[in-house]
């Protein structure tokens, strides 16, 4: 635990603190005072981050930590504004400033019972920042699915921690590598699925699509902070010489991995395909640690945290953003313009392979996924109706993008979280995995029986099932709400 840490809590105890004071000034958003405590606690978290990097000791875990607190920080400023006049607003700001503090506790904790104290904070804490959405139909559903998902992930991981500390005496971190047999096999397997619920990953993904009915703060902190923790969960057990915990994180991240980019292109409004989108991506970094790539996976939890924070607070105006692209005449797009974009995508890439020698990386399969991300960019760019000149702009940013994550991202995450366990999987899982994806894309977009039934799956991914119309005479009677949250089984 860092020196740093003690200061840490205690500042952030002072924002929930400063949360419940009466505010002296009205014109105030009640519970904003708590943005000052918050800002002093993303100070202490900086100078933690550079005395990591300096004795090079947990990277990850300190910049988690001011990933985590600057972002609770930033989305109280902009919640200081948006929940002005709202009643839920003081308990926003006490609720985020303890999610915080939990979170900040589990990754500066040293032994399994204070990260299991820390973890079960944050659950708690998040699970009341749902339910302060209102009491509507969707915001019960929310609150509902995810006390039961998340709850589940904090009992297994409760009972990892107690199997862990009755098998090797201690409940120290650093004990975890002396596990054997069966009882390694247990936490392993246990850390698992805490980790796969925290993700809101198959078979517990329920929950995360059921929160887009929160308000917009919330949901910037669950995207962009919460749902991230399960990488670090499976990064500070990875010690633990269990088989059974990276194919439980595989298999659970490669199924959402698949389902959820399909769900996101059933969705027509913008925070559902937000939340989908989320959830893919939870899926690759699921399937990154089990592989044993975990500086990747912090590469990109930093990065999508960021990317889904910006999006999310600002989601109000995409109205307004859409408004204004209609009413922009349509041009054809160009599938000259488009090929040539992917050409020199692919072609940037392939010079970085060769270069960096990153294709003989152990999860060199990985890069299947960034660089065909990376290709649908560049075709989208070059088809695009904007002029040759800004085109060529943007293809050339693209292509440096790509050449830095190939030759320097992807081989120097490592250095970022040195893990040397081997992960069980086979490198062929990811390129199945990958395979599987891609049919799936092709079957949504085409037309037929099987994109239809396609579809249709997508569409009904983490919804409540839907039940007989109120017109139907064996309708229940007290049926009311939305169509899709009268009844949940």
């Amino acid at each position: 635990m860092s020196s740093l840490a003690p200061l840490l809590t205690a500042a952030l105890l002072a924002a929930v603190v400063a949360a419940l004071l009466p505010d002296a000034a009205r014109h105030r958003t009640p519970g904003s005072l708590a943005v000052w405590p918050g800002t002093a606690a993303a100070t202490l978290a900086t100078l933690g981050l550079a005395g990591a990097l300096a004795e090079r000791s947990d990277v990850a875990g300190a910049a988690l930590a001011l990933l985590i607190v600057t972002l609770t920080v930033v989305v109280q400023v902009y919640a200081s504004r948006h929940l002005r006049g709202d009643p839920r607003a003081r308990s926003f700001f006490a609720l985020s400033s303890l999610a915080a503090l939990g979170s900040t506790t589990a990754i500066a904790a040293d032994d399994v019972v204070l990260l299991a104290v820390g973890w079960t904070l944050a659950t708690l804490s998040t699970i009341a920042l749902i339910a302060s959405g209102g009491s509507g139909p969707q915001t019960r559903v929310a609150v509902r699915r995810s006390a039961v998902a998340l709850l589940v992930g904090d009992a297994a991981l409760w009972a990892a921690a107690v199997v862990a500390a009755a098998s090797t005496g201690s409940i120290s971190l650093s004990a975890l590598g002396s596990l054997e047999g069966t009882a390694a096999a247990l936490v392993g397997a246990l850390v698992a699925v805490a980790a796969v619920a925290r993700a809101g990953s198959f078979p517990l993904h329920g929950w995360l699509p059921a929160t887009a009915a929160t308000t917009t703060p919330v949901s910037a902190l669950l995207h962009a902070g919460f749902v991230n923790a399960g990488a670090l969960l499976l990064l500070r057990f990875a010690p633990v010489p269990s088989a059974a915990g990276p194919w439980i994180a595989g298999i659970a991240g490669a199924i959402t991995l698949i389902v959820a980019t399909l769900a996101m292109l059933t969705r027509a409004d913008v925070k559902g395909r937000l939340v989908h989108s989320t959830a893919a991506q939870m899926g690759f970094l699921l399937l990154a640690c089990a592989l044993g790539a975990y500086g990747l996976a912090f590469v990109h939890v930093i990065g999508h945290a960021l990317f889904k924070a910006s999006l999310f607070l600002g989601a109000g105006s995409a109205v307004e953003h859409a408004l204004r692209e209609r009413a922009r005449p349509r041009l054809r797009p160009s599938r000259v313009g488009g090929t040539v974009g992917v050409v020199l995508t692919l072609a940037a890439a392939a010079v970085a392979l060769v270069a960096s020698d990153a294709f003989a990386h152990p999860t060199a399969a990985l890069l299947l996924f960034a660089l065909t991300t990376a290709a649908a960019a560049g075709a989208r760019i070059g088809a695009s109706s904007a002029p040759a000149s800004t085109r060529a702009a943007l293809l050339l940013s693209l292509a440096i993008a790509v050449v830095g994550y190939v030759a320097v991202v992807f081989p120097g995450a490592e250095a970022l979280v040195p893990v040397t366990t081997p992960a069980p999987l086979p490198a062929g899982f990811t390129a199945a995995v990958f395979l599987i994806a891609a049919a799936s894309l092709l079957a949504i977009r085409s037309t037929g029986p099987l994109s239809d039934r396609v579809f249709a799956f997508a569409l009904a991914w983490g919804r409540p099932p839907l039940s007989v119309p109120a017109t139907t005479p064996s309708a229940p009677a007290s049926a009311g709400g939305p169509l899709e949250y009268r009844r949940v089984s």
